[in-house]
């Protein structure tokens, strides 16, 4: 009885053949969906890690930590995905079918999915309990030291950065020695102490970082230090110095790197412990909801493994020959509604709205629910068809009108009018073919499936990140949809590339697969002519992202950064000259300014010269007289307000004073001085036109392609490096190129994978699609460090990649 018993523990054939079926698409949904969750993430973390100078090791071990987090939300989505594709397989053959007619009820199809529901939600629950608390902390630590050892890499030569400690010191460094990375012409501005401002002059200076006494020291050469008091400014001071160490507070230096274990990076027993703790100081429960909400999420989560597996074959237990194509639209459509009831639970949960179980469990419950009454009612019902909308329409009461009888006021049926046909002669397009149609009509169809599941899954993951954000700062839903109106075309912009390789394996895939390729070659159409059409359309969607990118990207990404900013809390514009209060003179002098104006002066109207009506000023202005050679300081010149005349092209400085530091030494104040602007007829100039101050700094992503250049020429005038820049201009006309490159790589990658059908094209094409964005971020990195040139940068990746594909085309058996 024993051995009788144990027999029937194990797996039928039946259970063997669903598994099988079920655990491909899962893997490749696994593959899939963390890809799309880290198509931003490669090449940021990549950029990081190549101008930190990192190793394959560190490299390795940065995206290992950050897996966990991934794979903690990915694996139920892809067993969703799994199941809603193994089942939806079997209906569109009829498999479904079969099984009910030789007496199969659903319920018996419940073994295999529990028992794969079982071992992803263990799974699951091992690393959100264990594996995603441990790789946190570690992934923050390693980024941390990466950071604190590699500090130094902010500062670039002939660029202001305040990044030291961000509004009390400015740095600017003339060159940087390539050999020992040590500065050249420091120029420190130090404003820690408000009312005695320091500037430090250095000919050698380095960043000195100790780890392990947590102290961050800037070691400067020969140099000479000026103190200005605000309050008397004929107080001068000035001392020099052989060699001088400068602390930096170690903690200030590093402030968006803490490393206290938040509740993500807790265990189970450190998460009781902090409940338990809060609990005993008698704290309110609103103090440590968090901690009680990140509890149940580490074993809610898993159990949507179980929920996604009963809702999946509920889904797919009908008999609709399109159930199998359905399957990636329902499982986009559940995870959305699965996540973004977790993410609103979470938050309302946190807040102390909730309590903490319904908080997390409400999604496992609600889906649950229709899980088990779609299950019921196809027990219940054979011909029940869950994507049928007409068989829950059937549940709705209908009112039938009574017939009326012929003669009981019944209208008359209309009399029949006299119809004139019009012939037009039929016009005949030798191309594109029946053929190119046909091919065209399914590729078309995959691609906008693939790119809309895309756009949903990365719009789904950065809607939840924003989610903190957009409840912190009470935004209103307006705002967050009118961001999303104009940032869709950004995220089409950045996975269409993906989207068109995985378009052009799986079109050609299922052709090769059903052997219409064969065909075509029987009847005399070699593979390259049946890749026409497509070589034709990814010269289209070539075409197309290049002019959304010129022309529309720009004003879109322009309105969806004001809408971002309100989201986050920052002002709503946040950079531009406006704000830049650092800029190295036409002549190398060094201009400081509080803040600039720039308005129309209604009391010169009447002139009809429009520049003399526009009133231009900078309110707190220094200049910096700097001797490039022996890197002194030869003048300081100080005006509460630079007023613009341009009338004799002069700046009125008014209440400010000059002091000459070169012999002999002199002080003056004064409460009016006129000056002459630099680069005007006569010679002697001080202060760059307005024109000069104008130059703002702007995203590459709000300009087009002539605007960035003209952008990159005005910064290199004011002395800022531009090289990262530069790599964004070339990539202007890259990255567009892609379509193209896709479709070139796809076609012979498709006959390859043909045989094994379009999912494993669909993981191959996700494959090449990792490594070309790792190529991507390494390249834009070497290009932003000046390891490569800029043009070299933005088009490696794609002559990489265009050289495979065509040496592979060039290679099929046509």
């Amino acid at each position: 009885m024993g051995r009788m018993a144990s027999l029937s523990l194990r797996p039928t054939i039946l259970d063997r053949y669903i598994l099988r079926e079920m655990l491909p698409p899962t893997g490749l949904g696994l593959l899939v969906f963390t890809f799309v969750l880290l198509i931003n993430e490669i090449p940021r973390l990549l950029a990081i890690l190549v101008a930190r100078s990192a190793d394959l090791s560190t490299i390795l071990r940065v995206f290992l930590n950050l897996l966990p987090s991934i794979f903690a939300v990915t694996i139920p989505m892809a067993f969703l995905l799994g199941v809603l594709l193994a089942f939806g397989r079997l209906a569109s053959d009829s498999e479904i079918v079969a099984l009910r007619a030789t007496g199969v009820s659903p319920l018996r199809l419940l073994g295999p999915v529990l028992m794969l529901s079982a071992i992803t939600g263990l799974l699951t629950f091992y690393i959100n309990a264990v594996a995603l608390p441990a790789a946190n902390q570690a992934h923050r630590e390693l980024v941390f030291s990466l950071v604190v050892t590699k500090a130094r890499t902010v500062v670039k030569p002939r660029t202001f950065t305040d990044e030291l400690l961000p509004g009390r010191m400015m740095l600017y460094v003339s060159d940087i020695s390539p050999e020992t990375g040590d500065w050249k012409n420091v120029f420190i501005h130090d404003s820690r102490e408000p009312d005695t401002p320091k500037v430090i002059l250095a000919r050698t200076g380095r960043l000195v970082i100790d780890k392990n006494q947590r102290a961050v020291t800037l070691h400067l050469g020969p140099g000479t230090q000026h103190t200005f008091p605000r309050a008397d400014p004929a107080k001068y001071e000035e001392s020099q110095f052989k060699f001088a160490d400068f602390p930096l507070p170690y903690d200030e230096f590093f402030p968006r790197l803490p490393l206290a274990k938040g509740d993500r990076e807790m265990t189970l027993p450190e998460l009781q412990a902090a409940i338990r703790e809060a609990q005993a100081k008698g704290k309110p429960a609103k103090e440590y909801a968090r901690f009680a909400v990140e509890w149940h999420k580490k074993f809610a989560i898993p159990t949507a493994c179980l929920v996604f597996g009963l809702l999946g074959l509920g889904l797919s237990l009908g008999s609709r020959k399109e159930a199998r194509s359905a399957a990636f639209a329902l499982a986009i459509g559940v995870i959305f509604v699965y996540y973004v009831f977790l993410r609103m639970g979470e938050q309302a949960g946190d807040n102390g709205m909730v309590s903490p179980f319904l908080a997390m469990w409400t999604a496992n419950i609600v889906l649950g629910a229709a899980a088990v009454a779609l299950l019921a009612l196809n027990n219940r019902e054979a011909a029940f068809d869950p994507l049928d909308p007409t068989h829950y329409l059937g549940w709705v009461p209908k009112v039938r009108r009574a017939a009326l009888s012929p003669g009981a006021g019944s209208p008359r049926p209309p009399a029949p009018r006299a119809a004139v046909v019009v012939r037009i002669p039929r016009v005949v397009v030798s191309f594109p073919t029946l053929l190119d149609r046909y091919i065209g009509r399914a590729y078309f169809g995959h691609f906008l499936l693939v790119l809309g599941g895309f756009v949903s899954i990365f719009t789904l993951a950065e809607f939840l990140d924003l989610f903190n954000d957009i409840q912190e700062n009470k935004v209103r839903g307006v705002v967050v949809v009118h961001f999303y109106a104009f940032h869709l075309l950004a995220i089409i912009n950045l996975v269409a590339p993906v989207a068109i390789l995985v378009g052009v394996l799986v079109t050609f895939g299922i052709l090769a697969r059903r052997n219409e390729v064969t065909a075509m070659k029987a009847g005399g159409i070699s593979v390259y002519r049946a890749a026409a059409p497509l070589l034709g359309v990814g010269i289209l969607l070539s075409l197309s992202l290049y002019l959304i990118q010129e022309f529309v990207l720009p004003s879109t990404n322009r309105i969806a950064a004001l809408d971002f900013n309100v989201i986050k809390g920052r002002p709503p514009q946040s950079s531009g000259f406006l704000d830049r209060r650092w800029i190295l003179s036409s002549d190398n002098k060094l201009y400081n300014y509080d803040y600039l104006v720039e308005r129309q002066n209604p009391a010169e109207a009447g002139i009809k010269d429009l520049r003399s009506q526009t009133e231009f000023a900078l309110f707190g202005l220094s200049i910096y007289d700097v001797d490039g050679k022996t890197w002194s300081m030869r003048e300081r010149v100080f005006a509460s307000r630079a007023a613009w005349n341009p009338a004799s092209v002069t700046y009125d400085l008014e209440r400010g004073w000059r002091r000459s530091l070169e012999p002999p030494r002199s002080f003056r104040s004064f409460d009016v001085e006129r000056v002459r602007a630099l680069g005007g007829r006569d010679p002697g100039g001080e202060i760059d036109p307005p024109r000069y101050f104008r130059r703002e700094e702007k995203p590459s992503d709000t300009l087009g392609f002539a605007e960035l250049r003209a952008h990159i020429a005005s910064l290199e005038a004011l002395g800022f490096d531009t090289v990262p820049l530069q790599v964004q201009l070339h990539r202007k006309l890259a990255f567009p190129a892609v379509g193209l490159i896709m479709t070139l790589l796809g076609i012979p990658f498709s006959f390859t994978v043909a045989r094994r059908g379009a999912l494993y094209g669909i993981g191959a094409s996700v494959v090449i699609a990792i490594v070309y964005w790792a190529c991507l971020g390494i390249f834009e990195a070497l290009g932003n460090n000046a390891l490569l040139p800029p043009l070299l940068a933005a088009w490696a990746p794609n002559l990489i990649f265009g050289a495979a594909g065509l040496y592979l085309m060039l290679t099929l058996e046509t």
